[in-house]
């Protein structure tokens, strides 16, 4: 049995970001082995209270990513299922891209959302509009492919 695919992008969404179970794994082992060395008093005061930087930042570098898989997508602590979408709302001015599912529930994909490593304002805001664009798309046909009745407005 293979692992299923996702397609992973950087997507800055206001759910927490999740934390991977190796990362978990990583962050309990050198907290305690930080407070380990800190307790016992194995290395000088400051250099122990050093130690305590590695499970800090693999904490606070947890990336928030909007992941897309075969049957469903992925962002924070939403989980869209392709074929239960039935409106499809896609709009270029305001760049928003609105999964409407058959219990009410929407998702939202914004296209300010996407980051950039561009400095320029034209450029910043080409490179979101091409992101957006090629996440959107992706999202658009799997939705197609699960949900051929899917009313789509906008596209």
């Amino acid at each position: 049995m293979t692992p299923t695919e996702f397609a992973s992008f950087k997507y800055q969404h206001t759910d927490p970001a999740t934390l991977s179970p190796k990362r978990r794994w990583f962050i309990g082992i050198s907290l305690a082995l930080a407070l380990l060395v800190i307790l016992t008093g194995w290395v000088a005061f400051p250099g122990s209270l050093a130690l305590l930087l590695f499970p800090v930042v693999a904490l606070a570098a947890r990336s928030r990513q909007l992941q897309l898989g075969p049957r469903y997508l992925l962002c924070g602590n939403s989980i869209v299922y392709y074929a239960n979408v039935n409106r499809l709302t896609l709009s270029g001015a305001n760049g928003t891209l609105r999964l409407q599912s058959q219990n009410g529930k929407s998702f939202v994909l914004e296209r300010d959302k996407f980051p950039t490593g561009a400095r320029k304002a034209d450029k910043i805001k080409k490179n979101k509009a091409a992101k957006f664009d090629k996440v959107s798309s992706k999202i658009i046909e799997k939705v197609k492919k699960a949900a051929p009745k899917v009313d789509m407005i906008g596209t």
